[in-house]
């Protein structure tokens, strides 16, 4: 809650950030004081905010302790809660739907993905878009999907563009954005980040790429040091040119936000980022 404060240490990031996003959890969770602080100072610097959100219901038989899966009413319960505080998302960033409702089959813990038929999964989504436009007319949605040479490969890169292509047919609109989740570990991710990126762009859909590091390499900085590496990678890439860079942690690491002239903090990524993509 720092970074909401007038005199919070991003102010470099801050004033050229694009979007804030959330979590489903504080959106839907978070104290009412704790979210007018958020909508409040996001609208003051005028940065837009988005809500990562899973839009897959499941059953007794899929889909419980998925991610990417909530209760048939977290959409609009989440929309109705920003919409009372009088806020206004201008962006949702949905959770790996063609990863966690049309590829995964089994994980740990007896997790169990619905496997939906991909025109099935494209009518469910395109239900949950237009509950959020009933509260939020002009409401942006994009996807985040997993590109991974070991898991999905090539099969899962085409998936993820009949699934966008289905997504535009049932909602009249073609999604704002795919944003990648890289398994930046395994090799091979590359062809498959530039074939993707390719086949969107021409469909008129921005591309993006999340920054990040991995949760063992050693310390704050490294880890932030190990995302920028990967970032100006993908920026490099004739055949990729990302439109969007997404600077997000779901690891312990960084561990801190601030300030902005720490090499360790993720907002440091942010502003390291923004001098990258001009």
């Amino acid at each position: 809650m720092d970074l909401f404060k007038p005199d919070s240490p991003w102010t470099v990031s801050a004033s050229r950030l694009k979007v804030f996003k959330l979590s489903t959890q504080i959106a839907l969770h978070g104290t009412d004081q704790q979210l007018h602080t958020i909508i409040n100072d996001l609208r003051r610097r005028h940065i837009a905010l988005a809500v990562e959100m899973g839009l897959l219901v499941g059953s007794d038989r899929c889909g419980k302790g998925v991610e990417g899966y909530g209760n048939p009413n977290t959409v609009e319960s989440t929309a109705r809660h920003i919409k009372s505080l009088g806020g206004t998302i201008d962006y949702v960033a949905m959770d790996e739907p063609v990863w966690v409702g049309h590829i995964f089959g089994t994980g740990s813990g007896g997790r169990v993905g619905c496997r939906y038929p991909l025109p099935v999964l494209a009518d469910q989504i395109a239900s949950k878009i237009a509950i959020l436009r009933q509260y939020f007319p002009n409401i942006q949605v994009g996807d985040i999907e997993p590109v991974n040479a070991k898991w999905g490969g090539q099969q899962s890169i085409d998936d993820i563009v009949t699934f966008e292509n289905l997504l535009r047919q049932r909602t009249g609109v073609a999604p704002a954005f795919v944003h990648t989740d890289m398994s930046w570990a395994i090799p091979g991710w590359q062809p498959l980040l530039e074939n993707l990126a390719t086949r969107l762009h021409a469909n008129g859909m921005r591309v993006g790429v999340i920054c990040d590091g991995d949760a063992n390499v050693g310390g704050d900085e490294a880890w932030v040091r190990q995302a920028l590496q990967r970032c100006q990678a993908t920026i490099a890439d004739p055949k990729v040119r990302p439109d969007d860079l997404i600077v997000q942690t779901w690891e312990p690491l960084p561990t801190k936000m601030l300030p902005e002239t720490d090499p360790g903090a993720l907002t440091y990524e942010a502003v390291q980022i923004l001098k990258m993509a001009h």
